[in-house]
């Protein structure tokens, strides 16, 4: 009896450290990510990454989507930057038949995930989209942008 008790206390302590992981931080490995984009090709996130924008809400996605407005997918592949959006919380007739025919107007490719399993871990906050420094897929700065055009003087930046 007293093993049973002892193993369902580890049993409840594995769990509860399982669910409390939090999001990725600064110093943080980023495991390999391999989404479609809106025209259901494959983007990896790997070890050639050097940034990524991420979006997890509408206004964020408003962010990113304003401040690489002109912008086009070659320029993002040749800057080592990828931009992932979890549309998870997006019913999926909307996705299907409305946003993704729309994100495929746009000049570069939206790594989306559609699930939101495989950025669980990415940071963000409320209205903002994230742009994430990383280095060999260790994380070594992370920047909240509530305004496109702060976002945008920052990746002008990069591209010089």
């Amino acid at each position: 009896m007293k093993s049973v008790k002892l193993m369902l206390f580890f049993l409840t302590m594995l769990q509860c450290s399982l669910t409390t992981a939090s999001e990725y931080a600064i110093g943080d490995h980023l495991t390999e990510l391999a989404l479609a984009d809106q025209f259901e090709q494959p983007i990896v996130v790997d070890s050639k990454t050097r940034w990524i924008l991420f979006s997890r809400s509408m206004d964020g996605a408003e962010v990113a989507r304003t401040a690489l407005e002109g912008m086009t997918t070659a320029q993002l592949q040749q800057l080592g930057l990828v931009y992932v959006a979890d549309v998870s919380g997006m019913p999926s007739l909307i996705l299907k038949f409305v946003a993704q025919p729309k994100m495929q107007e746009l000049s570069y490719v939206i790594a989306l995930d559609k699930e939101g399993e495989a950025t669980k871990f990415y940071p963000a906050a409320k209205g903002t989209a994230a742009l994430l420094d990383v280095d060999a897929m260790q994380v070594t700065q992370i920047r909240y942008f509530d305004k496109a055009e702060a976002l945008k003087y920052v990746l002008t930046e990069l591209m010089k």
